[in-house]
């Protein structure tokens, strides 16, 4: 017979020896699943590059099952968005320029299409796992390539924010002069990583990249005051 506290209550039973702890509460379950996912995806990405990314993959490196993937995630493509986004591989544009987003609105329209592009190239060349997640749109599946397209759009999208900024940005010199800058930019970031010996420069080491990046940035500013000059109906 169990026994009175002296309360007058009953004392609990003491759980059985082996016996299996009580289960965690479900938001707490998912998060556990979220988080395993995401770190799966950073491991097979570090250890054998985009080329070793898939879902098949992806559940056997976190132990799980595809249900417990597609019940967090669309596929891959919403994995790579998650761990762009979540693990700050993608940071927001505040974050990239180095300066208040108000700040940033004073520039003059040209000026704001140069500093952005060179941070974003400076972003790149700082981080070789979005570098290594990029390079799947030439050398992964499919599915691979899905997943990167996917995460151009969240970078597409904080561009876009640039462009909706300014009137003046979506006139057709400096729209052209955005898509090259851009260009440029995700080019010589990438470079950096995977062949950065560029014409003479090395493009991991700091001194040889500001000395490109100048050029650069001379380049469009020649470019910029050209469509000036053209009283930008070019």
């Amino acid at each position: 017979m169990t026994k009175l506290l002296e309360t007058g209550e009953r004392a609990q039973p003491a759980r059985r020896q082996g016996a299996a702890p009580p289960r965690r509460p479900q938001a707490e379950r998912r998060l556990a699943t979220r988080t395993a996912i995401l770190d799966a995806f950073d491991r097979i990405l570090a250890r054998g590059g985009v080329s070793a990314l898939g879902v098949n993959a992806l559940v056997k490196e976190a132990g799980i099952g595809k249900k417990q993937l597609y019940d967090q995630f669309a596929g891959l493509a919403a994995v790579a968005g998650a761990w762009v986004r979540e693990r700050t591989v993608w940071q927001q544009l505040e974050t990239i320029i180095g300066e208040p987003w108000e700040q940033f609105l004073t520039r003059a329209p040209a000026d704001k299409l140069i500093h952005v592009n060179r941070c974003y190239a400076e972003s790149l060349r700082r981080n070789p796992r979005l570098c290594a997640l990029l390079a799947g749109e030439f050398l992964g599946s499919d599915e691979v390539k899905g997943a990167v397209e996917h995460v151009r759009q969240l970078v597409r999208s904080d561009f876009e924010r640039v462009l909706a900024s300014d009137p003046a940005l979506r006139r057709p010199g400096l729209a052209a002069l955005n898509l090259v800058a851009y260009t440029v930019a995700t080019y010589l970031g990438l470079r950096a990583h995977h062949q950065p010996s560029f014409f003479g420069f090395d493009l991991s080491a700091e001194t040889p990249w500001l000395a490109v990046m100048d050029m650069v940035e001379r380049v469009l500013i020649a470019a910029a005051r050209q469509e000036d000059q053209a009283g930008g109906t070019s």
